[in-house]
């Protein structure tokens, strides 16, 4: 009984979801000429727990690694069903600590990269695959990147989006370019928000200004919702240092890092240029942070190219 409320609550929560990123990709052009495959919400036991996942198409999995840490996945549906609608089969991971997957947290001692990558484990086996390609967005690049490294015969791909470097080392150049996308006023109260806590609030601000198309951003940061961001999951998985991906060239698998022209993330390139010496770099242009929302129409083309070339 426990579990059927429990695959309730995931189906209730998948509706939310879709409604979420359509609400998010309201003020952008239609993505694909065919209707997206409806996903459906599974979920696979781990230590401490299940993690859930939506299920979108068909064919071998594109698992998308949300970022965060702490954010929940339904920013990335749209991600998912661009993927999805192209063809392929998108399995977009809630993880541990944060939306369906909230109850798994415990006592937090698996929040941690080394955790991810035994919740991506986890998933494989649960998808009874060999391989899996492995997309991560933003933070979820480091699970991905650190997944890739450990298990490399069961990574078929990896796409690196708009993704953190190979390491938690000062990054190359400098990731503060988004403060000057914004007015004296925007930076007082991104300021006064970190400095009070209001972590979401102040993301809600980053994270306008990390989009090429003002409209589009306001739109994400207004679709996104108060419970969006779970500060406990943030806080242990930033105190997690045992993260350092170096180059090896046993590791065959195709690797494309992918990010928006305008993005302030970019400023870990040259690192992931270093880990990933083989990799294929991909500029989406007049995008940011979240380049299917921003620039849905190169982003599909690029995806396309990433996942298949």
């Amino acid at each position: 009984m426990q579990e059927q409320r429990q695959r309730v609550r995931i189906a209730c929560r998948s509706f939310a979801a879709m409604a979420t990123a359509a609400a998010m990709l309201a003020a952008v052009p239609a993505l694909p000429a065919r209707a997206a495959p409806a996903c459906v919400m599974h979920d696979f036991p781990v230590a401490g727990g299940r993690l859930a996942y939506r299920d979108c198409g068909h064919g071998m999995p594109v698992v998308i690694v949300p970022g965060g840490p702490g954010l929940d996945a339904d920013y990335a549906a749209g991600l998912a069903m661009m993927i999805a609608a192209g063809g392929d089969r998108a399995v977009l991971l809630e993880p541990r600590g944060t939306g369906a997957s909230r109850a798994a947290l415990g006592d937090g001692q698996d929040l941690s990269i080394a955790g991810g990558v035994a919740d991506l484990e986890a998933l494989r086996v649960a998808l009874g695959v060999r391989r899996m390609v492995l997309l991560g967005h933003s933070f979820g690049g480091a699970f991905a990147q650190a997944y890739a490294a450990a298990h490399p015969d069961h990574v078929a791909r990896l796409v690196l989006l708009d993704s953190v470097g190979p390491s938690f080392a000062p990054p190359p150049h400098p990731l503060d370019s988004w403060r000057a996308r914004l007015g004296a006023a925007d930076l007082a109260h991104y300021d006064a928000a970190r400095a009070a806590g209001d972590m979401l609030g102040a993301m809600r601000i980053k994270f306008r200004a990390s989009f090429a198309h003002a409209e589009r951003g306001t739109a994400f940061v207004t679709a996104l919702p108060d419970g969006a961001f779970h500060p406990d999951v943030a806080a242990r998985i930033g105190r997690d240092r045992d993260y350092d991906v170096q180059a090896d060239p046993r590791r065959r698998f195709p690797v494309a890092i992918v990010a928006g022209d305008i993005d302030w993330i970019r400023g870990n390139e040259p690192a992931l240029r270093a880990a990933w010496p083989r990799a294929r770099g991909f500029v989406i242009a007049q995008a940011g942070h979240f380049p299917w929302i921003d620039s849905p129409g190169a982003t599909r083309a690029i995806l396309r190219e990433a996942l298949h070339r």
